[in-house]
């Protein structure tokens, strides 16, 4: 998940920090470089931690007290960082080389996805996979009177396996940049390179999303707000039969290109105390979100988490190489997920006319 944060990053690369590795061996360098973008990548960077600047110090190898004084400068300004079936996305690919290009993402962009799929931390899990197991009905509470043993129930259906995909790509950081203190250049280049990685991811979920089949569209029913109530109590209908714990109630989520968040916004703001004689309004509780990675020719409404799982194997890290042919370093970025929906009637895909 994405760190919510400030307009300004803080600048995980300063003046300073350029003249100390200016005067490094080439293979300390690499080491500090190494460390300091994976820490600002996995959200540990020092304007998150109690004692930041002992943290930059430890991290670039620079005196605590001049770190401490940059930051008080800096007023130590937000950052970003990550968190924190049949429709598998990308299963058992290789290695895809993200396309590096400055100034195209924002660094705090919200994409939206995370709250459709329910979140399976499987860093540290020992395990290349996790499954979403196909249980209907398999549970049944009966009264267990006294002296007698519960009933124990054990779990003997299928399930949907999603296996882990990882994400690479580089980005070569000039000699120059270090020898002239451009720490602009290094500061944008990490940044650039982190938001191109949660684009990607973006894509990779939400085209998820619009590869669910013809079968759960949802036909146009007299106006938007009525095929919005349609699609939602279908939803619940359909997952009813399948030994979902359902009370009515639900928070759906809807996704939609935004060159469609006018119509939708315009439809959500009626109200049977609407002065219209055709008034009209949503029934259920509906969260919205729009985005560019969806086609504007339907939108979504889903019930979130239950099947559709996503997972992350390794936030994303940095590694370094020296490419003296270059007079520069390599600096290769990779992270590991993947997701799936393993029931697609959870989502319905709505048409516009």
């Amino acid at each position: 998940m994405l760190i919510k944060a400030n307009k300004n990053p803080i600048q995980v690369f300063t003046k300073e920090a350029c003249e100390k590795m200016k005067n490094m061996d080439k293979d300390e360098r690499l080491e500090k470089l190494a460390g300091a973008i994976t820490a600002f990548y996995q959200g540990r960077h020092p304007s998150q931690l109690a004692q930041p600047a002992a943290e930059v110090a430890k991290a670039l190898g620079l005196d605590e007290d001049l770190i401490q004084r940059v930051l008080m400068v800096m007023a130590q300004k937000g950052m970003t960082g990550p968190s924190d079936a049949p429709d598998l996305m990308n299963k058992n690919r290789p290695v895809v080389a993200g396309v590096f290009d400055t100034s195209i993402v924002d660094p705090l962009a919200d994409f939206g996805f995370e709250d459709l799929y329910g979140f399976v931390d499987m860093r540290g899990a020992g395990q290349e996979y996790f499954d979403i197991l196909d249980v209907t009905n398999g549970i049944t509470f009966t009264e267990r009177k006294s002296g007698q043993a519960s009933k124990v129930y054990g779990i003997t259906s299928a399930s949907s396996r999603v296996t882990l995909m990882e994400m690479a790509a580089g980005i070569g950081i000039e000699d120059r940049w270090i020898d002239y203190a451009q720490f602009w250049n290094l500061n944008d280049a990490i940044i650039e390179s982190q938001s191109k990685y949660y684009d990607k991811q973006a894509t990779d979920h939400y085209a998820l999303l619009a590869a669910i089949t013809s079968g759960r569209n949802e036909a146009f029913a007299t106006d938007d707000i009525t095929t919005i109530n349609n699609a939602c109590a279908n939803i619940l209908n359909d997952c009813s039969g399948l030994g979902f714990t359902l009370s009515g109630n639900e928070v759906f989520e809807l996704r939609a290109n935004i060159l469609l968040k006018q119509r939708i916004e315009k439809a959500f703001a009626l109200t049977y105390a609407s002065p219209r004689t055709d008034a009209n309004q949503l029934v259920f509780t509906v969260n919205r979100v729009y985005t560019t990675k969806l086609a504007a020719t339907s939108y979504y409404v889903g019930l979130p988490a239950r099947k559709a799982k996503r997972g992350i194997w390794k936030d994303l890290y940095a590694e370094t190489q020296r490419d003296a042919a270059k007079g520069g370093t390599d600096v290769f970025y990779a992270g590991q997920y993947n997701a799936a929906i393993g029931e697609e009637k959870q989502f319905k895909r709505l048409a516009l006319s």
